[in-house]
């Protein structure tokens, strides 16, 4: 049937399409059009019969006359979006911005960035930062992971900090923070001429006073929590040993390379749980502050800054991971996927909204960490007995 047509309905009129993917779904999805908002319908003869958006496209030729996808909703998709794009081979990074062209019909903007356009588009966000918070003059301690946040983080934290103001380090535990991973976040601080130091595994029990050793820690973390959870103890050990050396340096500020998805996913787990948000970009530890210079930029931006390294610290990654992790981020990432910018337009106006409300960390003398209020006082209970075996 060469002539089996695929037809669109929009509140503006019908058009003919050419499937993209094997079912209809990804002919909505190819379009960037939601699959919520729309029906489709098998035609026999005179008749419309509602089909799945997940119905193969070949299993419906031969047996009908074609199909009709409806739109659901007065939505003037010319407005918002633009239908039909054509793509060419570009070399870099790229980002798309949709704005509203003649007649009001949108239009992509699209831009390709190398590495050092990436490069200095951080430089530029993290020099801002610095300036309105006062991170130099507070002293700034931070982890380089060798990965494209912390790496883009290092870069534009050298061009607005002295060095003198600047302590950097790497952790190194198995397949959570690799040899690798610190060999590479070595030659990046050598090159930027930052103050870096890598702590293998029985340096950082010295460093933080444990009784133990970060192995005997660690299989006790998991057994309390399970070997999903090794992001979340990679996590906490990143950050006490941050507050360990600001203390010992008299630094007042952590850096953290926490991007957009980053603040998106955590905000959505935090608005999901019926929890409010902890505060972003300033978060307070007591004297110290988690600070994140890079907290506007898409995960994309960071790792265009550094390309190869940024590959290669994924490919390196423990794929262990907790559903609610993977969830929270799916999610971030789903919202500028949905629109070009749209999740920085949420923080954007998080932000404004719980300006003087977000909720606090409450420190624990006990366990010397900060909480949140989901540490309800059973958990707080296993994990000060956990850490009580392990922590002078």
């Amino acid at each position: 049937m060469t002539n089996w047509p695929v037809t669109l309905e929009l509140v503006t009129g019908s058009v003919p399409v050419d499937p993209i993917g094997p079912t209809i779904a990804h002919t909505l999805g190819g379009l960037r059009m939601p699959e919520t908002m729309f029906q489709a319908y098998a035609v026999n003869g005179g008749e419309l019969t509602p089909i799945p958006a997940w119905t193969a496209y070949d299993a419906l030729r031969g047996s009908t006359d074609g199909v009709v996808i409806r739109a659901l909703r007065n939505t003037l998709f010319d407005t918002i979006l633009p239908l039909f794009q054509q793509a060419e081979l570009q070399h870099g990074t790229g980002f798309e911005a949709i704005v509203p062209g003649d007649g009001g019909a949108a239009t992509a903007r699209r831009t390709v960035v190398t590495h050092v356009e990436a490069q200095k588009l951080i430089v530029d966000q993290v020099g801002a930062f610095v300036r309105e918070h006062g991170t130099a003059a507070r002293g700034c301690v931070f982890g380089v992971s060798g990965g494209g946040d912390s790496n883009a983080l290092a870069f534009g934290l050298r061009r607005a900090v002295p060095a003198d103001r600047l302590f950097a380090f790497t952790l190194t535990f198995r397949d959570v923070m690799t040899r690798a991973a610190a060999d590479r976040a070595t030659v990046l601080c050598q090159d930027l001429g930052i103050e870096h130091v890598v702590y293998e595994p029985d340096e950082l029990a010295r460093l933080l006073d444990m009784r133990t050793s970060v192995d005997a820690l660690y299989e006790d973390f998991a057994g309390a929590f399970g070997h999903e959870a090794v992001h979340f103890f990679g996590t906490f050990l990143i950050l006490k040993t941050a507050r360990v050396l600001g203390q010992r340096r008299g630094f007042g500020d952590l850096a953290f390379g926490y991007n957009r998805e980053d603040l998106l996913a955590e905000l959505l787990f935090m608005v999901m749980n019926g929890q409010t948000p902890l505060a972003y970009p300033l978060r307070p530890l007591g004297e110290q502050r988690i600070v994140m210079p890079v907290w506007r930029a898409p995960k994309l931006l960071l790792d265009a800054c550094h390309p190869v390294f940024s590959l290669e610290n994924y490919r390196e990654r423990d794929a262990h991971t907790t559903r609610q992790r993977s969830l929270a981020f799916y999610l971030a990432h789903s919202l500028d996927s949905a629109y070009p910018s749209f999740g920085l337009s949420v923080l954007e106006g998080m932000r404004k909204l719980f300006d003087g409300r977000f909720a606090e960390l409450e420190y624990d003398a006990d366990l010397d960490v900060y909480v949140t209020a989901l540490a309800t006082p059973e958990r707080r209970g296993v994990v000060r007995e956990m850490l009580n075996r392990h922590f002078a």
